[in-house]
């Protein structure tokens, strides 16, 4: 298989690349079985469906500006460094095209490239999405401006890439710490609505710029359709999704479950959920609440998907699984590894009764993993 980015070995975005993708899949599979080995379990995944498409599948790619101007990845293990005019063919292709015209303006625009170790400057990161509908999104993250003037500069250049590429929506995002973050908390709308929308499975979802999205459009409804396969006939049930994002799962189950009820950190993810169910025609009922701290155990949910991140269910959220012990449980997991972990507490009450693994992130060594357990 020849390589597909002309930086594999630099960038490491594409890791996998150099793999057939059968022998990917086989791969995932197995290291998800290697990761319960290693914790005693006898679990065993036995299926992955396949992505869709297997290149620009990415509806969201996070560009860097470093300090000399240079606008693409960053380089493998050396987060300093930035490869110049390097996208990622994982990207959308819409998202390809925007990137040629945000670089280009970024070196002409007149606004000074943000100093990481110094802290000074203004560019830090161009956010470009894309939905299968056509819809664009790029949001510019940059430091704040020191005064009056550098801010009129800013809305001037920012006036200037809306027009040069045109997005549905140009969005400018300022982080005004010292962290190195792709995501601002002030944030002013230059052009269009200030979101896109993308349709899963007849679900309209709306994004807005922090908000975060299953990242591969074209395999979002395997997710989906897996986690509605394995809640069953939800139409007499009181289904609970903790760390519900913007209402991913929530949204697509509201319309036949008895009652449907979302828990997620972030406060302006729960404000996008309650416009998503306004979108759809849906009423379920969302909190703005850390897991670990919200009692949830007074819903008296039937069913309860986690979906938890990369770093798996914090441990008092893990103890509250377990105190509470429901019935039946949907988890998501992005990072089968913990999951294993804590599988090695959940088995002493939990039986497994059904397993699959769905491949959102051909090309990368992660995979998704959907895993019902049922109370012994």
């Amino acid at each position: 298989m020849s390589h597909l980015c002309p930086n594999k070995e630099l960038c490491g975005s594409c890791a996998w690349s150099h793999i057939p993708y059968e022998k990917q899949l086989i791969q995932k599979v197995s290291d998800i079985n290697g990761s319960f080995k290693l914790k005693g379990l006898s679990l065993k995944c036995e299926e992955v469906l396949p992505s869709p498409k297997l290149e620009h599948y990415r509806n969201r790619m996070d560009f860097v500006i470093d300090f000399e101007g240079r606008v693409g990845m960053r380089q493998k293990d050396k987060w300093w460094k930035v490869l110049d005019n390097h996208t990622c063919f994982l990207a959308d292709e819409q998202i390809d095209a925007l990137f040629v015209l945000v670089r280009e303006w970024a070196k002409t625009c007149g606004l000074s490239f943000y100093d990481r170790r110094a802290h000074t400057g203004l560019l830090r990161y161009a956010t470009i999405r894309a939905t299968r509908t056509g819809q664009t999104m790029i949001v510019l993250v940059t430091s704040a401006p020191s005064n009056e003037d550098e801010r009129s500069q800013i809305l001037s250049a920012l006036s200037a890439l809306s027009a040069l590429a045109a997005p549905s929506t140009l969005i400018w995002s300022i982080n005004a710490t010292d962290s190195d973050t792709s995501f601002g908390t002030e944030l002013t709308t230059i052009s269009g609505a200030g979101y896109i929308e993308e349709e899963i499975s007849s679900v309209k979802y709306r994004i807005s710029p922090n908000a975060f999205f299953q990242t591969n459009s074209y395999a979002s409804h395997l997710l989906l359709d897996t986690v509605k396969e394995f809640c069953g006939d939800v139409s007499d049930k009181r289904v609970l999704d903790l760390y519900c994002g913007t209402g991913f799962f929530s949204i697509a189950l509201a319309s036949s479950a008895r009652e449907m009820i979302g828990v997620e950190l972030n406060a302006e993810a729960i404000e996008d959920a309650k416009t998503n169910a306004i979108l759809n025609n849906v009423s379920p009922e969302f909190f703005a609440a850390p897991t670990e701290d919200y009692d949830w155990s007074k819903h008296n949910a039937d069913i309860v998907i986690l979906d938890p991140p990369r770093s798996g269910m914090h441990d008092r959220a893990l103890a509250d699984v377990i105190k509470h012990k429901p019935i039946t449980i949907i988890y998501v997991s992005c990072n089968p590894k913990n999951f294993a972990r804590e599988m090695v507490q959940l088995q002493e009450i939990y039986n497994v009764t059904a397993m699959k693994a769905i491949d959102m992130f051909p090309h990368t060594p992660h995979v998704e993993l959907v895993t019902k357990l049922e109370l012994k």
